[in-house]
């Protein structure tokens, strides 16, 4: 293999580790390389005691990558024979699987011939603790083997392949967390945004978005958070830039605005400093999350959150979630259908689910839990 040829796969690798879309064309171009027709990388995730086809040429169809992950990869010869050997060794195949013994096995018959796969060189690799990876590269049956100088050559990519499937596991954990904590924020009942240092809104949840487009208080800009009030500009962004800055270290800010609105009462900011990897974007290091509470949103209780947080009969939950609004027990009664004695019996069924003596403490109780507060219907 010539020295170009080894780099641009070794720079592959690398790009595929940071996009996953570069693991697509990545079996293609070690096959190539090593004049062959086939190549795959698998990643087993010993843990959760799966196999997953990373990347594979295309003699690799839907079904026979779905019955590999499935079941060949536990009488995978090469595999096995590979780790008896040790992982981080470059091999051929002729050397973990006697060749007779291969062609005679159910794996060659139900599986390996199926994919066009005889010959073999490649190796298992340590990723971390919790998991181990396998190259192959194949030839079929008929073909020439391969030679010593292709085991060298496998050596000499093992390192830069070992160092870019660690990158990626880690990199798809860090996404994974940040999508979590995105499904954690569009699940409030509350306005969530998250900028970075310049204003720049890099997320909203629904509460935020509806508030958003109507422009009252705060609206976006060519892309920035602004304020309705333009006199206000200038405060956002220095609470913003304080609260970056706080994660960064250089301060510990968190801030809390007023927003005017035309014609409506104020909107009220938080503004936290918050670590961009965690809310979905790893290349952002530092951000602020902005929680709004806008006046003319009713937070209530959901009566499905009633329901199980206090084990709250549906019409029990009903009832609360109607007092919680400001609603008279003498006015819920008429509009329902129920007589009054009928609605001051589920309300001492409530209190005495809830701990509480009286209205007032019911309505306390409640609004005090601030994961009821948080749950949004729907």
């Amino acid at each position: 293999m010539e020295l170009r040829q080894f780099s641009v796969l070794v720079e592959g690798l690398y790009e595929a580790a940071l996009n996953p879309e570069g693991w697509r064309t990545m079996a293609a171009d070690l096959a190539r390389a090593f004049h062959s027709g086939s190549c795959a990388i698998q990643l087993r995730d010993l843990a959760a005691g799966q196999t997953v086809v990373l990347t594979n040429t295309a003699n690799y169809d839907t079904k026979a990558i779905a019955d590999y992950e499935a079941h060949f990869h536990a009488s995978d010869m090469y595999v096995k024979g590979a780790m008896k050997i040790g992982v981080g060794v470059p091999l051929l195949g002729s050397e973990v699987v006697d060749d007779n013994k291969l062609l005679n096995s159910e794996y060659y018959a139900d599986w390996l011939k199926h994919v066009g796969i005889f010959h073999l060189t490649g190796a298992m690799m340590a990723v971390d603790s919790g998991a181990i990876a396998g190259i192959g590269i194949h030839r079929a049956y008929g073909s020439t083997d391969y030679t010593v100088e292709d085991q060298h050559v496998v050596g000499l990519i093992l390192p830069h392949l070992t160092r870019a499937l660690q990158m990626y596991r880690k990199l798809s954990g860090l996404e994974c967390q940040g999508q979590i904590g995105l499904a954690a924020l569009e699940a409030l009942s509350v306005g969530v945004m998250v900028v970075d240092a310049a204003g720049r809104l890099l997320f909203a949840n629904t509460v935020a978005e509806r508030l958003l487009q109507k422009g009252q208080g705060i609206t976006v800009s060519h892309g920035h958070l602004r304020a309705q009030v333009t006199d206000r500009n200038l405060v956002l962004q220095h609470t913003i830039q304080e609260a970056v800055a706080g994660f960064s270290g250089r301060s510990s800010h968190t801030g809390m605005l007023v927003m005017p609105r035309r014609d409506a009462l104020p909107l009220s900011l938080l503004v936290c400093p918050a670590p961009g990897d965690r809310l979905g974007n790893d290349r952002l290091k530092a951000a602020a999350i902005i929680f709004v509470n806008n006046p003319d949103d009713r937070i209530t209780p959901t009566e499905a959150s009633l329901i199980a947080q206090f084990h709250l009969t549906p019409a029990e939950a009903r009832l609360t979630a109607a007092l919680l609004d400001g609603e008279h027990v003498d006015d819920y009664a008429l509009p329902t259908g129920l007589s009054l004695h009928t609605v001051k019996t589920q309300l001492k069924h409530v209190f005495a689910k809830t701990g509480s003596t009286r209205q007032s403490d019911l309505i306390r109780i409640v609004l005090a839990n601030p994961v009821l507060r948080m749950c949004r219907a729907g």
